[in-house]
C-alpha cells in the first residue's frame, strides 16, 4: 500500500528547498500578531499541529506558551530538535490519534496543515482530536487558505529555481480539491510529486467545529484577526471554543 502524498512529499529535502521562503521571519510577523490578537497569556500551554520544522511552534513559544509541536514527519520533527528548549518541545505525531501533551489552553492549525485527506471521516476524526486535546474553555485556531479567492485566481502553471533544482508548477481544481503538481530532474531522473487540498469553505469547516463539539467565536480573513470576505481575504481562519 502507497503512502498517502503528505506522508511522503514534507518528508523531502527538496519541499523544504522550494518553500524556503517560508522562514522564520515570515513567522514571526505574523504568528505574534495573532497571539496579541487572540489574547495569549504567557504560562498558558499549546500544541502546534502539523507543524513541520517548527517555526510557528517556536514564535509560539516566544510568546510566553508551553509548547508542544507535532508533526507526521519525522525528517520535520528531528530538524525541529535542533530548537527544542525547556517550554518547547517536538514529537512525531498523528493527528488522526489522540494528541499527546494535552489538555491545553491553545490548539493551533496553522498554514493549510489541513484538508489532506481523500475521505471526509479522516478529517472530522482531526478536528475532533483536536478538540479533544482542549481544556474547557480552550481554543483550536485553524488558518486555512481561502479556497474560494484561490479557486478563482488560479495561476495554471508556473517556475521556480532554486541552487538544488528547477521546479515546474501547474495547478487545477478538480472535484473539490485543488491540486499541485510539481515536476523537477535530478540526476537525470524525472521526479513527480502532487499536493492535494480539499477546497473546504466556511461553511465546511464550521461543520467539523460543531461536529467535535465546539462552539464556532469568529470566522476571520488574515492574521491581524480582520473580517472574513470570501472574494477578498487571504486567509480563512476559524477560532473555536470548547465549552467550559
Amino acid at each position: 500500500m502507497s503512502l498517502p502524498w503528505y506522508a511522503t512529499w514534507f518528508n523531502t529535502v527538496h519541499y523544504h528547498d522550494l518553500y524556503q521562503h517560508r522562514d522564520m521571519h515570515e513567522a514571526r510577523g505574523f504568528i505574534r500578531e495573532l497571539c496579541r490578537e487572540l489574547g495569549v497569556q504567557a504560562g498558558e500551554s499549546a500544541i502546534d499541529v502539523a507543524c513541520g520544522r517548527g517555526r510557528h511552534a517556536q514564535v509560539l513559544s516566544e510568546a510566553g506558551l508551553q509548547t508542544l509541536g507535532i508533526d507526521l514527519s519525522e525528517e520535520s520533527i528531528a530538524y525541529a530538535q535542533e530548537f527544542a528548549h525547556e517550554g518547547l518541545e517536538f514529537k512525531v505525531a498523528d493527528m488522526l490519534r489522540p494528541l499527546p501533551g494535552a489538555p491545553v489552553h491553545w490548539v493551533f492549525n496553522l498554514f493549510t496543515s489541513f484538508g489532506y485527506f481523500e475521505d471526509d471521516a479522516d478529517h472530522e476524526l482531526a478536528i475532533q482530536n483536536m478538540a479533544d486535546a482542549l481544556e474547557p474553555g480552550g481554543k483550536l485556531i485553524l488558518d486555512y487558505m481561502n479556497s474560494i479567492r484561490i479557486a478563482a485566481n488560479l495561476v495554471p502553471s508556473d517556475t521556480v529555481v532554486t541552487d538544488m533544482a528547477q521546479y515546474n508548477i501547474s495547478r487545477r481544481v478538480e472535484n473539490g480539491t485543488i491540486i499541485k503538481t510539481i515536476t523537477f530532474t535530478e540526476e537525470c531522473q524525472l521526479n513527480h510529486f502532487e499536493e492535494r487540498v480539499r477546497a473546504f469553505s466556511e461553511s465546511d469547516l464550521r461543520g467539523f467545529m460543531e461536529k467535535a463539539g465546539l462552539e464556532v467565536e469568529g470566522v476571520k480573513g488574515d492574521y491581524d484577526l480582520s473580517d472574513y470576505d470570501p472574494e477578498y481575504s487571504d486567509r480563512l481562519l476559524i477560532i473555536a471554543k470548547k465549552p467550559a
